[in-house]
């Protein structure tokens, strides 16, 4: 068994920053966790257009991790954290300092059968993607948005000669932009079939007003202009109506918002897709279509890792991608000492989990050294709400609603343990 004074759990932009910025400002011994091979997260295969070029996610990734070791972080790669036990705030109060004499409040078991205990831990798990069936997505061949991003960017290799996208969200979106640098052939995007699970973004309706908020995804200024219309009220059901069948060219690939993909082709590899026409409401109608792919593409959102928080009071807040931590606006949870950052909080930026990982930092190493001034905290606060306002694209369309639900959860949270 060994002992340092935090670990963090994650070695994503958000667990990075965290990490390099309490080595740095207490002095103390930091590890983080990783399960990846290479520290980053999701960061290393990242690739988009930001402000007239382009952003490589590897780079910063890279810059991250150096920054981090310089300060004397330990990053252990290729781990696993398999279980966590943690001292519950009642056993010792949330604001208790640490002693040598008093036992750590956390105790991990990680690869190799080893134990690592720590008086104070960050999750910085992130977030993971959200499957949904439909006939033949188990075939070899269909693929995830992460999966295809993970191939292009880092080990560039083209998924197929023909692929098909499903799914008209931020994530496909971005995905159609890197396939169309990378040079891939796209057979075009499509919608998902109606369920239960893709809700209410299989309707064209719904989907054009999402697609107002996208428009800095647009790759060119003509289409940005023409997704900003699209905020005007009543004007995305006359545009449903009126799409074109054979779609609209979006970085070269047609975009197919009356047009669902209701099966997947093959045996043992995709071969081809069936499409449906569907009415403004978004269901199928007409005949079957086949087109033949050899790979296909699935998005169907993001959600918040919850495997490490069971001793967290849990909240369901559907505008920020689903069962989050009760939070402050320091990133403290009900568990004392332990801070979660970065879209483990609520699906946002890889910039925004970067800010949220030095705001945890910032708070932690004021707990350990009583030395980090309110004004410190108040900057980090405002860095993280500078970077959600910069942010080029929203993955949740409600996010600032669902921000304001988590502060009024936790102030009320705040006044009951306050009168215990």
């Amino acid at each position: 068994m060994s002992h340092v004074d935090v670990v963090v759990v994650g070695a994503g932009p958000a667990g990075l920053a965290a990490a390099a910025l309490i080595a740095t400002t207490a002095s103390v011994r930091v590890t983080v966790i990783d399960e990846s091979p290479a520290p980053g997260g999701r960061l290393r295969a990242q690739i988009y257009r930001r402000n007239g070029s382009w952003f490589v996610g590897g780079d910063r990734a890279r810059t991250l991790a150096h920054g981090a070791r310089e300060s004397g972080v330990t990053i252990e790669s290729g781990c696993l954290v398999w279980s966590l036990d943690t001292r519950s705030a009642s056993d010792r109060g949330a604001e208790a300092e640490v002693s040598l004499d008093s036992p750590p409040r956390f105790r991990l078991g990680i690869s190799g059968g080893r134990t690592l205990t720590a008086d104070y831990l960050i999750i910085a798990t992130g977030a993971a993607e959200t499957a949904y069936g439909l006939p033949g997505w188990t075939t070899p061949g269909v693929l995830a948005v992460g999966a295809v991003q993970t191939m292009l960017n880092v080990h560039r290799v083209l998924p197929g000669d023909r692929l098909a996208v499903i799914g008209i969200d931020p994530l496909s979106l971005s995905i159609v932009d890197e396939l169309a640098a990378a040079g891939a052939p796209v057979q075009g995007v499509y919608l998902p079939p109606p369920s239960t699970a893709t809700g209410p973004f299989t309707r064209p309706s719904e989907i054009f007003s999402r697609l107002a908020e996208l428009r800095n995804l647009a790759p060119n200024r003509l289409l940005s202009a023409a997704m900003h219309v699209l905020r005007i009220p009543g004007i995305t059901e006359l545009v449903a109506r009126l799409w074109p069948a054979v779609g609209v060219r979006l970085a070269g690939m047609p975009l197919h918002l009356r047009e669902c993909v209701v099966g997947i082709e093959g045996d043992t590899g995709v071969t081809a897709i069936r499409t449906s026409r569907v009415d403004a409401a978004g269901r199928p109608m007409g005949r079957e279509k086949v087109i033949e792919v050899d790979s296909v593409c699935i998005s169907g959102g993001l959600h918040p890792l919850q495997d490490l928080t069971r001793d967290c009071v849990l909240v369901d807040i559907a505008e920020l991608g689903g069962t989050v931590p009760l939070h402050g606006p320091d990133l403290e949870t009900t568990v004392g000492g332990l801070y979660v950052a970065g879209n483990i909080t609520g699906i946002e930026s890889a910039l925004v989990a970067e800010t949220q990982g030095r705001l945890a930092g910032t708070a932690v190493a004021a707990r350990i050294t009583g030395r980090v001034s309110q004004a410190d905290l108040e900057s980090a606060r405002t860095d993280v709400e500078t970077a959600r306002a910069s942010a080029p694209i929203s993955f949740m369309p409600r996010i600032v609603e669902g921000r304001h639900r988590m502060s009024e959860l936790w102030a009320a949270h705040s006044t009951r343990e306050a009168t215990v």
